[in-house]
C-alpha cells in the first residue's frame, strides 16, 4: 500500500520567537505523528513562516509558505489526500472567522485532510465531517476564539503604543524592550558597564578602519561574549549584529520608537561624534552586493545554506577548490565542504534538462502585469514624496492630529508595497519570458567546458591564516562575458538553490515555484570521482575532478 504524502505547516508571528523552542516543538510533533501513522514526510514538504502573522493573513499572500500551497492545491499539484499537519488551527489563520473558515473548508473540499496535533490530534477532512458534523462548530470555534484574541491583543498594542510614545516625549519612563546593554531599575534607564564597555571598543575597531566581519572575529577569537540576549547565552557575534549595533541610535541615548525621535531618553554610551564619523564610514564603505564582473560564476548568490541561510562560498586549500558555507567560518555552521567541479557541474546538468521552468503568459496577460506594477510603482513613489513633506511640516509643528496622518500614510506605504511584491511573486515577469532554448544552450556550453572555471579562476576565496579570513582574488577567465551572460540567464529563472552540505543534497528553487531536488555522492577511492540524481532516478557519474 502507498503511504500518503504528510506536509508539515509551521508558522509563529514574530521572529523573536526563532530563539524559542517553537520551532522544535512543531517539528517533532509532526515528525512522532507521521511515524505512527505512516505518512511520508519529504523535505519539499516542510513548510515554514516564520515571522508572518496570521491576523491580517501575511503568511497567504504569494510570499508566504501556506500562500504558494494553497496555489499549489488549487492547481492540483498537490495529491488528494495529503495530510496538512499543523500544531493548531491558530496555526493555519488567525484572520476573521469567515476568512478562516473559506480557507480550512477549500483545501478540506479539494481533497487534503488538516490535523490539529494540539487538539488530541483531531483530523478535518470530509470523510470525518461527513461522521462527524460537529466537528466544523468546533474548528469555528477554535478559530473565532484565535481570531478574537489576536484582535484584543492588537488593540491593546496600538493603545499601548499611543500611550507609550505619549510618555516618551514627556521624557517619562516607559516599560519596553530596551536593548541588550540597557537595564531598568527603579523607574531609570543604565547601560550595563561590561557591555558598555564592548560597544565602546566596537566603534574604535570600526573608526580604526576594521570592518564588521573583521570585529567578529576579533571577538570571538578573543572569547568576549555576544551582548545580544539570548537563553542559552551560547550566540557567537555576526557581522550583521554589529553593524546593527552600529547603526543604532540608542546608543547615543535617543529612543527611536516614535516620530520625532527623543534625544537624551536613555543614558549615552558612545559620543555622538564618534556615532557620526562611524555613519559617515558606512557610507563610504559601500559594498556592491552584485557579482563583479571580473570574477564571474555561474552559481554566483544563487547558493544558500540550508542549515543556517549564509551563502555558499568558494574557498582553495591545498590546491583542493571546494564549497562551504560562510556560516562555519563565523562558527555558527558546519564545517564540512563539497567539491566544487561535483556540485556545479551537477546542478548545472540538472537545470539543462529541466525544460521551460515555467507557465508561459500570452502577450496580453504579460502587459497588463507589467502595467500593474508600473502603477504600483508610482503610487509608492508619489506616497514617499508626500511622506517626506509630510514628516518636515510635522518636524515643525508637531500635533497627534500629525502622527496621526503619518501613521495612516505609512500604513498605506506598507499596503502598496505589500501588493507590489504580491504583483512580482504571483506571476512571470516580462523579463523572465527569456526563451529557454538560449538558456540551455549557455549552460550546455559551460558544462562542456567544465574544468576549466574552477581551474582559472576562483571568484573570490577564501583562506584562513593565522585565525583571520583572508580574501583572495585570482585571474579572470578568459570567458568571462559568456558566464556573466550565463549567471544573469539563470537568476532570472531561479529564485535560489539551497545546499544541505553535511547530507551531500540540493533543491533548486525556480521562480515558478517548482523545485527540483538532487542528491550527490563521490567515491571513496582516490582520485575521487563524482555522481548526482534527480529525486529516485539512477545515478549519473561526473568522473574525477578535473581540477585536481
Amino acid at each position: 500500500m502507498k503511504q500518503r504524502l504528510a506536509i508539515s505547516y509551521v508558522r509563529f508571528s514574530t521572529m523573536e520567537q526563532l530563539g524559542g523552542d517553537s520551532i522544535r516543538r512543531q517539528t517533532e510533533a509532526t515528525e512522532a505523528y507521521c511515524k505512527r501513522n505512516g505518512l511520508t514526510l519529504t523535505s519539499d514538504y516542510r513548510l515554514r513562516d516564520l515571522g508572518k502573522s496570521a491576523f491580517k493573513g501575511v503568511h497567504r499572500t504569494a510570499t508566504g509558505a501556506l500562500g504558494q500551497l494553497e496555489k499549489q492545491v488549487a492547481e492540483g499539484k498537490i495529491p488528494k489526500g495529503t495530510v496538512l499537519i499543523v500544531e493548531n488551527l491558530d496555526r493555519l489563520s488567525r484572520e476573521d472567522i469567515v476568512s478562516a473558515q473559506l480557507l480550512l473548508l477549500n483545501l478540506i473540499n479539494q481533497g487534503i485532510e488538516i490535523v490539529a496535533l494540539s487538539d488530541n490530534e483531531r483530523r478535518y477532512s470530509k470523510e470525518t465531517l461527513a461522521a462527524n458534523p460537529f466537528e466544523l462548530i468546533v474548528s469555528i470555534m477554535v478559530m473565532s476564539r484565535a481570531h478574537e484574541e489576536s484582535k484584543v491583543k492588537s488593540y491593546r498594542v496600538k493603545e499601548s503604543w499611543i500611550n507609550r510614545n505619549k510618555l516618551a516625549a514627556e521624557g517619562k519612563h516607559i516599560n519596553i524592550r530596551l536593548p541588550s546593554w540597557l537595564e531598568s531599575k527603579n523607574q531609570k534607564y543604565f547601560a550595563t558597564p561590561s557591555k558598555a564597555e564592548v560597544i565602546s571598543r566596537i566603534f574604535k575597531l570600526y573608526i580604526e578602519g576594521f570592518g564588521t566581519q573583521s570585529i567578529a572575529q576579533i571577538l570571538i577569537k578573543e572569547k568576549v561574549a555576544n551582548i545580544a540576549k539570548s537563553k542559552s547565552g551560547k550566540r557567537l557575534w555576526h557581522p550583521t549584529y554589529i553593524q546593527r549595533i552600529l547603526k543604532s541610535k540608542e546608543v547615543i541615548g535617543f529612543y527611536t520608537g516614535t516620530t520625532p525621535e527623543v534625544p537624551g531618553f536613555f543614558p549615552a554610551i558612545v559620543a555622538e561624534s564618534d556615532f557620526y564619523a562611524v555613519q559617515a564610514i558606512i557610507k563610504t564603505r559601500y559594498v556592491y552586493k552584485g557579482q563583479r564582473n571580473n570574477n564571474p560564476h555561474p552559481l554566483s548568490h544563487l547558493l544558500k545554506c540550508d542549515l543556517c541561510g549564509e551563502s555558499i562560498v568558494r574557498c582553495v586549500g591545498n590546491g583542493y577548490h571546494y564549497f562551504q558555507c560562510h556560516g562555519s567560518h563565523l562558527k555558527i555552521c558546519e564545517p564540512t565542504t563539497m567539491s566544487i567541479y561535483g556540485t556545479e557541474q551537477a546542478l548545472l546538468r540538472v537545470i539543462a534538462s529541466a525544460g521551460p521552468t515555467t507557465s508561459r503568459l500570452d502577450d496580453q496577460s504579460a502587459r497588463q502585469a507589467h502595467q500593474e506594477i508600473q502603477a504600483l510603482n508610482g503610487r509608492v513613489g508619489e506616497l514617499e514624496e508626500k511622506l517626506a513633506t509630510a514628516a518636515k511640516l510635522f518636524m515643525a509643528t508637531p500635533s497627534e492630529a500629525g502622527t496621526r496622518i503619518l501613521q495612516q500614510m505609512e500604513a498605506e506605504k506598507k499596503d502598496l508595497v505589500g501588493k507590489l511584491e504580491a504583483a512580482k511573486d504571483s506571476r512571470l515577469l516580462i523579463d523572465h519570458r527569456a526563451d529557454w532554448k538560449e538558456v540551455k544552450a549557455r549552460v550546455e556550453s559551460e558544462i562542456n567546458g567544465a574544468g576549466k572555471l574552477p581551474l582559472e579562476v576562483i571568484p573570490v576565496s577564501v583562506k584562513m591564516v593565522n585565525g583571520k579570513l583572508e580574501f583572495l582574488r585570482h585571474v579572470a577567465a578568459q570567458n568571462e562575458n559568456e558566464v556573466i551572460a550565463l549567471r544573469e540567464a539563470l537568476r532570472s529563472h531561479i529564485d535560489s538553490i539551497g545546499i544541505d552540505i553535511p547530507k551531500m543534497k540540493a533543491t533548486i528553487h525556480f521562480k515558478a515555484g517548482e523545485k527540483i531536488s538532487v542528491e550527490f555522492k563521490k567515491s571513496n577511492s582516490y582520485p575521487r570521482t563524482y555522481a548526482y540524481k534527480v529525486r529516485n532516478g539512477e545515478w549519473v557519474d561526473l568522473g574525477k575532478d578535473p581540477s585536481r
